[in-house]
């Protein structure tokens, strides 16, 4: 292949010399276009299926679920696990390195801070940790796998570092890790959400850290939440339980049937579908499933149950 091209150096006349059949071809789309007699690409009529049946992966999975606790608006890294001796070296004085960025200008200073507690060494692995704040994660550190070498460019602020460890992209507007798992390999049953977000507080629906953004809404998180009702609107009013509320769903249901079939290839009303249809299965094994008086009470320990101070995050 010629690594210098001739192109690079051809005049317009040149260019349009050697390549006329393909200025024609495009000139000839223009007027075929413009005078409506170019054939439309036709749309994919083909019924579209969105559902949660599971998928087989790529490679043989190491586990089957995740659960991902994410603290936002923890304790910094700095005084958990991320010890810098050179914090300590350079206190109080102007800061020794360059290209100095800042989240807030109104807040920018220069002046190092170090680190206000102790850090020791813990287990085979030689981790240190803040004793003080963690006095028991010592014991367990050998368990734990501490990533340090994590970074992003041009994120300086906490909601866009939230946006990137739950999306994966610190700009907004892309479908959450959970809603790609559960697009990318469904879930074992068909009754239950297959992604959920165990949220604390008033987290209104359609976060960025659980949302599917422009994937179909059967793949964004069931939000649970810590109190009753703990999923929104799972449960009928009274007046329209048993017959009548079967009887709506069911007219519900085919009347969505009948709009989708005079607008084929509409993937959002199929996905619409596929969520009230989980919705309404949802109802009975929902329920049962956040029933924790059910749990063994060796698993209720586990969680931290038996002790208020653990009991809250336990739940």
């Amino acid at each position: 292949m010629n690594s210098s091209p001739d192109f690079l150096h051809s005049s317009r006349r040149h260019f349009l010399a050697k390549n006329a059949m393909g200025v024609s071809s495009l000139a000839l789309a223009w007027l075929l276009n413009r005078e409506g007699l170019l054939a439309k690409p036709k749309p994919s009529l083909e019924e579209v299926n969105y559902n949660l049946l599971p998928k087989h992966p790529g490679a043989a999975p190491k586990a089957q679920a995740m659960i991902s606790i994410f603290t936002g608006g923890g304790p910094s890294h700095l005084d958990l696990f991320d010890h810098k001796p050179a914090l300590a070296k350079y206190a109080g004085q102007q800061f020794p390195g360059k290209d100095i960025k800042y989240d807030n200008a109104g807040q920018a200073t220069s002046i190092v801070m170090p680190s206000k507690w102790e850090f020791h060494r813990h287990g085979e692995c030689g981790m240190e940790i803040n004793d003080t704040l963690l006095p028991h994660f010592g014991e367990i550190v050998d368990e734990v796998t501490l990533i340090r070498s994590m970074n992003l460019p041009n994120i300086r602020n906490h909601v866009a570092g939230m946006r990137a460890l739950t999306t994966g992209r610190g700009p907004e507007g892309w479908p959450s890790l959970g809603s790609w798992i559960t697009y990318g390999l469904g879930a074992e049953s068909q009754n239950l959400p297959a992604f959920v977000a165990l949220v604390l507080g008033n987290n209104p629906p359609g976060s960025p850290f659980w949302d599917s953004r422009h994937l179909p809404s059967v793949y964004q998180g069931t939000i649970v939440r810590e109190t009753e009702p703990r999923i929104a609107n799972l449960r009928p009013p009274q007046h329209l339980t048993g017959t009548a509320q079967k009887n709506q769903l069911g007219l519900l249901d085919q009347l969505n049937r009948s709009h989708l079939s005079d607008r084929p290839g509409e993937d959002d009303l199929a996905a619409r579908i596929a969520s009230y249809e989980l919705a309404a299965r949802m109802q009975t094994e929902a329920s049962d499933a956040l029933d924790l008086s059910q749990e063994s009470e060796a698993t209720r320990k586990l969680y931290g149950l038996d002790d208020d101070v653990t009991k809250r995050m336990g739940e």
